[in-house]
């Protein structure tokens, strides 16, 4: 090959060596924008308002006393909530005393209602250590339908847990009351998508930048509302 198209050829060779190398130095760093944005990162360290979270219109009247709830609207048939439970489990362990963190199933069809009457049933007979992540992990690792709460109480069935104690629960006048109020509470804060979180039953909590973001919104709504409390005393 004559010396000079040797020369031409070995200049498209860096050029196109070049430009393929800042194709993976792009390609890399957008990878790494999306986990930092998806861990909650790149956001303000001040929540904002329609964005971070939403004021629920016909919000419950402010509280004077009392906890600061912090309710999580779920279901068992929600991958997304699967995902979620280990670390609001985990932040809810870190709560303080004027915290009060508490689960309403959103019923959306009429299976996601069985579902969560099945959670209040456990929750009634404070049968839901283990068998919170059971029903999860049937419903999404093994692919389980139920049609019925007796299929939920045989598939939970154990001789510290019995399918009639599991029954007795299900069918218990308190959690029908329960129920009626999770489905009140779902249409009246609006919730559209689960897992949503709702801060003093006034401020909702958008989960579309995360789940970590999610939590940290709350934990500044918690600091915002203790504030409050704290200023009409």
């Amino acid at each position: 090959m004559p010396a000079a198209k040797r020369k031409s050829a070995d200049r498209v060779a860096a050029t196109r060596a070049l430009f393929l190398g800042l194709l993976g130095v792009v390609g890399v760093a957008m990878i790494g924008l999306g986990i930092y944005f998806s861990s909650g990162g790149g956001h303000s360290d001040t929540p904002q308002l329609g964005t971070d979270f939403e004021i629920i219109e016909n919000a419950d009247r402010p509280r004077s006393k009392g906890p600061i709830t912090v309710a999580e609207f779920f279901s068992y048939g929600c991958i997304h909530c699967k995902n979620f439970d280990p670390d609001f489990k985990e932040w809810a362990t870190s709560a303080t005393d004027d915290v009060q963190v508490i689960r309403r199933p959103a019923t959306f069809s009429a299976s996601w209602t069985l579902l969560g009457q099945a959670y209040l049933a456990l929750e009634h007979a404070n049968a839901l250590e283990g068998h919170h992540e059971r029903l999860f992990s049937a419903i999404h690792d093994g692919r389980k339908r139920f049609s019925s709460g007796q299929d939920i109480a045989d598939h939970l069935d154990s001789p510290e847990f019995s399918a009639q104690d599991f029954m007795r629960a299900f069918n218990s006048a308190s959690v029908r009351r329960k129920l009626s109020r999770a489905a009140d509470d779902t249409r009246r804060y609006q919730i559209a998508s689960v897992p949503t979180l709702v801060v003093a039953g006034k401020y909702r909590i958008s989960m579309n930048n995360g789940t970590q973001r999610a939590l940290q919104v709350a934990d500044w709504l918690v600091t915002e509302e203790r504030k409050r409390i704290g200023d009409a005393d």
